[in-house]
């Protein structure tokens, strides 16, 4: 028997499903309630007469992209399908299962935002606006963030002892996992100035009770007004944004895919992949910009009579 396209039959399908879920399944309110909207949804949009083909779901998945939907949402969508049409498909509702070639959407990695060189030059530059010690502790945080690309959560952490051999910083990144960061002199010089005139406390950013350290949002809102005063604009300036251009800035001047994951501390090298992406756009620029087939292709573009 084919499962009929109109809604009628659908949804008395959908009910058959419903019932599967909460006797042999067990699942909760919250689970069946979120697969009565995702096939809801798909029942008020098929419309013609016989069974449910690929094509429908194709013309159903289109639409879905149409309306912008996160991809996250469109897979929810499609899992739904999948389990329902195998359901029917099993209990031989249905000939053909519809969904059997259809593949989920990829999930897109957004490219991380960055700032340029210049930007972080005229952050640096702001700091001579604040007193001597907002100054001090404006410019250890810069460089720390910028020069040694930390999380904002390991920098209000650090602790005075987690300085290694002069040279380095030991960190604990994301899941208390150590890492060992290495520090530009610029940092160490930074670090002592910071120190005698910071108070007394076990973390190098001390909160204004000295036994805790600064909070996460106090750091964003001394970037902000750092940016403020440099007159770069402060929805573009964070912690994270930071980190992201000390990874792409490296990787841009030579550094090694290998290193750079063990500064940042990531678990898998996939992770630290995501700023070649940055890069390799950035040589495309270069290359469209500077290489000389890609002039004459634009001087011949632009010598073309109008008309």
């Amino acid at each position: 028997m084919n499962a009929p396209s109109c809604s009628n039959g659908l949804r008395s399908f959908v009910e058959l499903f419903v019932e599967y879920l909460k006797s042999e399944k067990n699942a909760s309110k919250n689970t069946i309630q979120s697969y009565v909207l995702d096939l809801t949804d798909f029942v008020n949009f098929i419309t013609l007469d016989g069974a449910v083909s690929e094509e429908d779901i194709v013309s159903y998945l289109s639409k879905l992209k149409e309306k912008q939907l996160q991809t996250s949402s469109i897979k929810r969508k499609l899992s739904a399908l999948r389990q329902f049409f195998k359901f029917l498909y099993q209990e031989e509702l249905i000939e053909n299962d519809p969904m059997k070639f259809i593949h989920q959407p990829k999930h897109k990695r957004p490219l991380p935002k960055i700032v340029s060189e210049e930007t972080v030059i005229k952050l640096q530059n702001a700091t001579n606006f604040l007193n001597y010690k907002e100054k001090m502790r404006a410019d250890l945080m810069l460089y720390l963030l910028y020069g040694s690309g930390l999380r904002v959560s390991e920098l209000i952490s650090i602790k005075r002892n987690a300085i290694v051999d002069s040279r380095f910083i030991r960190i604990f990144g994301k899941g208390s996992r150590e890492h060992i960061v290495p520090l530009a002199s610029k940092v160490l010089t930074l670090l002592k100035e910071w120190e005698s005139v910071c108070e007394e406390s076990v973390w190098v950013f001390p909160s204004v009770n000295p036994t805790k350290h600064i909070t996460r949002q106090r750091v964003f809102q001394i970037l902000k007004q750092i940016a403020a005063i440099s007159g770069v604009d402060t929805t573009k300036i964070s912690p994270h944004v930071l980190r992201h251009a000390f990874a792409t800035h490296i990787l841009d001047n030579g550094a090694d895919l290998l290193s750079v994951k063990k500064m940042l501390g990531h678990q898998s090298i996939s992770t630290t992949e995501i700023y070649t992406h940055v890069t390799r756009k950035k040589l495309k620029e270069v290359v469209k910009k500077c290489h000389p087939l890609s002039q004459r292709e634009n001087d011949t573009i632009h010598s073309k009579p109008l008309g």
